[in-house]
């Protein structure tokens, strides 16, 4: 007869899988926070988190907000001075168009639709055409490219409703700087407002509730710990704060630079999580689990690299988990939880099928700080004149998120588009090298992303977690190879520690 192993009563009550855990087993006693409808599009738009715990709020004040304060008082005149440069900076040429639309964030768009065919579609900006601000313009383009081995050539950009018909724009014609500018702003809207906020928001509801309802003993919890700080607070912030360019007072402050009110531009929102029904192949549903690396691109191969060692790392968390707690209580409600709230993402049976908890811890893992932090330095950094320096901040010249000239209507129109300042205001381009400071460049605050180290209690998962930190170091030995000007991992002699990719979204 097997004699059965005794566990005290005080192990049991504490154990990471007693299903039957007190509040104080929990970090916020399991009062929140939790996610709820989006107050501005409940239908369209990720769950938020409307109640911060205080402590986040107190930690974001102290470094984010504090940052920005700092910004508003310190940098006006650094804007100023940029303005001027940017005003006289050249349209850019074709070569660096092509650069910026390929090999940078921007690749995100480009979609191959036939042999060597490839397009990037930016039709979802008539969902704002009509909203603009006075005096400013936007419009549904798109950009058509051909491959040939690994280099790309723009063939044309073409404008699907110019005055009731579609127009196409060559290298040949006057309009076609005026064109460049408007596909330049169409992926700029797109970076900010339809693809970058899948990044955000929908992780909101995994960082609520794994701090709600997973104890903080448990692997799970410990694992993703590190990757939930100042995030909270931040996108509270960003959507619903006073201070934020997507509310309808920023157009009334010193750095909001875009072409519409907050509540209107928020509308691309939608697109980036329900996606357009009318093309859903070009404007796909969110989902949780399809997070995008097309290895197509080199800013896609490099986002995959990095992804490899996440997966490692947590597939050595989930399989503990399974091991010594099979269908986990915590890990079920987990599950059970999210997916009411983020679209795709397995519910407590799926959860339990043969990698998925790994893919799914990786994903969240991967998404708030390679994918994240990639973006927005990729953004500062790639999309300007002078791209790709870690230390000197670039010129926002090439974002043209406000344009002062109406799209073009035929082949002649903008004939005397030459530099940036024929398109935009001193103000305008003041106001987005104030939002760049603040906003879109990288501001990492320790530790970053090298140097997060989880609290776990168990050997097997410390010693997992140093393998993690050798494979993210082999990984951008690889990404290096693939990309010279993508964020890096550690810092260097010219290469700020701001920079490096974070442990969280935190800016």
């Amino acid at each position: 007869m097997t004699k059965l192993k005794h566990t005290p009563a005080s192990d049991q009550m504490t154990s990471w899988s007693n299903p039957n855990l007190a509040p104080d087993q929990f970090l916020y006693q399991r009062l929140g926070p939790w996610p709820q409808p989006c107050p501005s599009y409940p239908m369209d738009q990720a769950p938020e988190v409307l109640n911060i715990p205080p402590i986040e709020t107190q930690l974001w004040n102290a470094t984010i907000g504090m940052r920005y304060l700092q910004t508003l008082t310190s940098f006006p005149a650094q804007a100023s001075a940029k303005a001027v440069a940017d005003g006289s900076t050249p349209i850019p040429p074709d070569d660096e168009f092509v650069r910026m639309m390929t090999k940078s964030v921007y690749s995100r768009f480009l979609k191959n639709t036939a042999d060597n065919t490839w397009v990037s579609d930016f039709g979802a900006m008539v969902v704002i055409e009509k909203q603009t601000l006075t005096n400013t313009y936007c419009h549904a383009v798109s950009c058509t490219f051909t491959l040939t081995g690994k280099q790309f050539t723009i063939e044309q950009i073409n404008f699907p409703e110019a005055s009731g018909a579609p127009l196409v724009v060559t290298k040949n014609d006057p309009a076609w700087n005026l064109a460049k500018a408007y596909a330049l702003q169409g992926a700029a809207y797109y970076t900010l407002f339809v693809t970058h906020p899948a990044l955000h928001f929908p992780m909101d509801s995994v960082n609520a509730i794994t701090k709600s309802a997973v104890p903080h003993t448990h692997p799970l919890f410990q694992l993703l710990y590190p990757h939930t700080s100042y995030t909270l607070a931040l996108d509270n912030a960003v959507l619903e704060g006073e201070n934020t360019i997507v509310n309808n007072h920023a157009p009334g402050t010193w750095f909001d630079p875009l072409t519409g009110n907050g509540y209107e531009i928020r509308r691309l929102f939608n697109v980036g999580y329900k996606g357009r029904v009318d093309h859903p192949g070009v404007y796909p549903a969110f989902d949780y689990m399809q997070p995008w690396m097309d290895t197509s691109t080199p800013y896609g191969a490099c986002l995959k690299v990095y992804y490899k060692p996440f997966f490692t790392f947590c597939s050595t968390v989930a399989d503990l988990i399974h091991r010594e707690s099979p269908n986990d209580t915590y890990v079920a409600r987990w599950a059970k939880y999210i997916s009411s709230n983020v679209e795709g993402f397995p519910n407590e049976q799926k959860i339990f099928n043969p990698g998925v908890l790994a893919n799914v811890m990786a994903i969240y893992m991967w998404d708030v700080s390679v994918s994240h932090g990639a973006d927005h330095y990729s953004f500062a950094n790639d999309i300007a004149p002078k791209g790709g320096d870690a230390t000197t901040p670039p010129l926002a010249a090439w974002k043209f998120l406000r344009i002062r000239r109406p799209a073009p209507t035929s082949k002649s129109d903008g004939a005397d588009v030459k530099v940036v300042g024929d398109l935009c205001t001193p103000d305008d381009l003041y106001r987005t090298e104030m939002a760049q400071e603040m906003f879109f460049k990288s501001s990492t605050i320790p530790p970053s992303l090298f140097d997060t180290h989880y609290a776990f209690t168990s050997k097997e998962l410390l010693d997992a977690q140093k393998v993690f930190h050798d494979d993210l170091a082999l990984a951008a030995a690889k990404v290096t190879e693939i990309m010279d000007n993508f964020m890096q991992l550690k810092p260097d002699a010219n290469y700020a520690y701001s920079n490096t990719i974070p442990a969280s979204i935190q800016y």
